[in-house]
């Protein structure tokens, strides 16, 4: 009876442990990047964790790091990930690649976005006036990056390379050190200690972002865009056929159709 309880017990750790092995992966991520932050003169730099910022439309955007300087506010978003990334600024999915297995990932560019747009919308337009927002995509040591073209809304870069783009980023004006603590006081009211109220609120905005991407898919499988509202229309490259949004260039939209 003993034997067959541990077989037992090892098997649901086996299954709990696929079922949430990407989370688990994330975690181990935002960690590593929490350590390498760190490193930051605490007396120039102010660094907050897994903040959650209410949107216009009552849900949350999840923000994984958000460092704030007298230079602007970093916003940080980890991905966990090995292999060579692929991916294009204006293409709604990315590629993972190890050895012949390939896995997409949605564009962590456009989600950071999304990040930025709701912390401007919950800070207010006085407080964010005059001030940059940076956008950083922060992939693990292990990945490569394998992009063939540059990026103008985000920095894209692996771990090792975070301190010193933060520290290295140049603006001509410093923001009033006054706006930095009113800055400081808003977002730390959206602080959580508490840990079943944090895995509350992580539970409720998983379910939200894959509604959100679900959306998303299916304008796009309706030839709609989903950026813009615009018709997709079919378009080739050198890499094969593609959708590409009837608004170019003002939209720049971009989805694989499937061959």
């Amino acid at each position: 009876m003993l034997s067959i309880f541990l077989v037992l017990l090892m098997v649901s750790l086996l299954v709990w442990f696929r079922l949430n092995f990407a989370s688990l992966k994330g975690l181990a991520g935002e960690k590593q990047v929490i350590k390498t932050l760190s490193a930051l003169d605490p007396a120039t730099y102010t660094i907050l964790n897994d903040l959650y910022i209410p949107t216009e439309n009552g849900k949350t955007s999840q923000i994984d790091h958000l460092v704030l300087s007298p230079k602007g506010i970093f916003v940080i978003e980890t991905k966990n990930y090995t292999g060579w990334i692929i991916g294009k600024e204006n293409s709604q999915y990315w590629k993972q690649v190890i050895y012949k297995r390939q896995e997409r990932l949605y564009n962590p560019i456009w989600q950071n976005y999304g990040h930025i747009k709701a912390l401007k919308h919950f800070l207010g337009e006085e407080l964010t006036e005059q001030i940059s927002l940076q956008s950083i995509i922060v992939f693990s040591n292990e990945a490569t990056l394998k992009f063939t073209d540059s990026f103008n809304k985000a920095s894209v870069i692996n771990r090792k390379h975070l301190i010193s783009t933060i520290q290295n980023y140049k603006e001509e004006n410093d923001i009033n050190p006054f706006k930095i603590i009113q800055i400081q006081r808003k977002l730390a009211t959206l602080e959580v200690t508490d840990r079943k109220e944090q895995k509350q609120r992580a539970k409720q905005h998983v379910s939200q972002v894959k509604d959100q991407l679900k959306g998303k898919r299916q304008k796009a499988k309706n030839n709609e865009c989903p950026r813009c509202g615009n018709l997709l229309v079919d378009r080739k490259g050198k890499h094969g056929t593609f959708k590409g949004c009837s608004n170019y260039p003002k939209c720049r939209f971009t989805a694989l159709t499937k061959s």
